[in-house]
């Protein structure tokens, strides 16, 4: 309990360091580049979800590579993006079913997988549209955000629905 206290008070200051700068430029930051190492971040991301998960009784999987994958990017919003999609994901689920972490070296990239109902097609262009949502208690701005620091990264991504209960977000760096 004591590593999960801990990394939730070291996300609550990432959060508001990101939050104080965000509001600064009333735009996203540039990123602060520096070496991430993903397999890493995805651990920490998953214990600060972990309770979370256990109360949708959802159950995270790791397929991480057994070399470190490393990237330059800004941590504070690799670090959000890496939550508003597992917690989409989550949700997605609703209850019983399992995320999947994956990373591999070549292509260098991250895929989260759940086994949640999926994308539905006439949906996947406005996803990622400012105050789009499809849940009843969303203000659509976790998928925005996502995509403007990928995009600000010059990441690609994608999100789709690749099979019944197989929904996948993949970032290639």
């Amino acid at each position: 309990i004591a590593t999960v206290m801990q990394i939730a008070i070291e996300r609550n200051n990432h959060l508001n360091y990101f939050m104080r700068r965000f509001a600064d430029v009333v735009r996203l930051p540039l990123p602060q580049l520096q070496e991430i190492n993903i397999n890493q971040l995805v651990i920490t991301v998953s214990k600060l979800l972990e309770f979370m998960a256990k109360a949708h009784e959802v159950n995270f999987r790791f397929e991480l590579s057994e070399k470190p994958i490393l990237i330059m990017a800004d941590l504070n919003q690799i670090e959000q993006v890496l939550i508003n999609i597992t917690k989409n994901s989550i949700e997605a689920i609703g209850n019983q079913g399992t995320v999947t972490f994956e990373t591999t070296a070549h292509p260098t990239q991250l895929r989260v997988i759940d086994t949640g109902k999926g994308v539905q097609l006439n949906q996947a262009e406005d996803l990622f549209s400012p105050f789009f949502t499809t849940k009843k208690e969303g203000q659509g701005i976790g998928l925005t955000l996502v995509r403007e620091i990928l995009m600000n990264h010059h990441f690609t991504f994608s999100l789709q629905t690749v099979a019944p209960q197989q929904t996948v977000f993949s970032i290639v760096f």
